[in-house]
């Protein structure tokens, strides 16, 4: 009996210890892996918190690059979500024109304003739903950041902009056991190689060409 008392305790501690784990909310059937010529990436963080922001980008697009993908850091560019005379519309039209085809958005959100599903439903939710909901995100950026950050939920859709439709939408868990510095490089690493398991990226055959300062 002690030793199954003791089992169960390490069982239980290690299982404390356990690094956050990627979730797929939904998945596209038919991904469109190759099409993506030009990633936009948006870290949306509570409380302007632009430090986590810019390191999560970059972290994002040397990951997304490294795989052969052309992307860009929404930080670096003209803030199309905080541009009051844009439209919802006008805000992915002028992102086309720049070249942008799809947008990967890492949002920081509390719980109860997550994609919540329970376990082992697959959403049937349209693609209207997601290009809203991804619009909303900016409610998010003056949201005060709450003090007890553990509770967060990491919430990441790749979404294609010629077809207007989500291609992934993943979620983490808090990363409250990693080292705040850790946590941009832990997210991207992770977010992008579930991405690749799942066939939503692939490895890119040409590596893009030009450096872009912005767009």
């Amino acid at each position: 009996m002690p030793k199954l008392v003791l089992s169960i305790f390490l069982f239980s501690l290690l299982q404390s210890c356990v690094t956050p784990r990627v979730e797929t909310i939904w998945k596209a059937q038919y991904p469109l892996p190759y099409q993506h010529k030009k990633i936009l990436v948006v870290a949306i963080v509570p409380g302007n918190n632009d430090s986590l922001q810019a390191a999560i980008e970059k972290a994002t697009v040397q990951e997304l690059k490294s795989y052969g993908y052309d992307a860009v850091s929404y930080s670096n560019g003209f803030s199309v979500y905080e541009m009051s005379r844009f439209t919802q519309e006008a805000a992915y039209f002028a992102l086309c024109e720049k070249g942008i085809d799809a947008v990967l958005t890492l949002a920081k959100v509390d719980p109860s304003l997550a994609i919540s599903l329970k376990k082992g439903v697959r959403t049937k939710y349209p693609a209207s739903f997601y290009y809203n909901h991804i619009w909303d995100y900016r409610s998010l950026k003056t949201v005060p950041e709450n003090k007890n950050g553990s509770t967060a939920i990491w919430e990441c859709i790749m979404f294609d902009l010629l077809s207007l439709e989500q291609q992934s939408v993943l979620q983490v868990k808090p990363l409250a056991s990693l080292k705040k510095q850790n946590e941009a490089t832990w997210l991207s690493n992770n977010v992008i190689q579930k991405m690749v398991a799942e066939k939503i990226l692939t490895k890119q055959t040409v590596a893009p060409t030009g450096v872009y300062k912005g767009f």
